[in-house]
């Protein structure tokens, strides 16, 4: 083999391992800007999707109060309704104990009325 053949034969591998090479390194480095770029959105998302969870978070929080003022409402109502109930019972014991008493007065005056008369 003829030394100088040899040595063109090394350099035009040379030369096409280069741009094989740098066409490696164009893809690979279009990889990283694809994979970059797509990591930014993935924060981006990540980012809005945390907001969003404390958004939700304040909203379930403000029900979850609601709810129990709602209850604690219900509960007052409850009680307040078992107070008038009460009431309007005892409205009307005192309503008939009130009437017995002027039945006894009304008693008592024509009892008054038929004495003067026998007297």
């Amino acid at each position: 083999m003829n030394p100088n053949r040899t040595g063109r034969a090394e350099v035009r591998m040379e030369s096409k391992r280069v741009v094989v090479d740098l066409q490696q390194l164009d893809l690979l480095e279009q990889k990283i800007v694809k994979a970059t770029e797509l990591i930014r959105s993935l924060r981006r998302e990540r980012d809005q999707a945390q907001a969003r969870v404390k958004d939700l978070e304040k909203s379930l929080a403000a029900a979850q109060a609601q709810i129990l003022a709602s209850e604690k409402g219900k509960d007052d109502l409850r009680e307040l309704s078992e107070q008038i109930d009460l009431l309007r019972e005892e409205r009307q014991v005192i309503r008939g104990r009130v009437s017995q008493m002027l039945e006894m007065m009304s008693g008592l005056e024509e009892g008054g009325g038929e004495a003067r008369r026998n007297h």
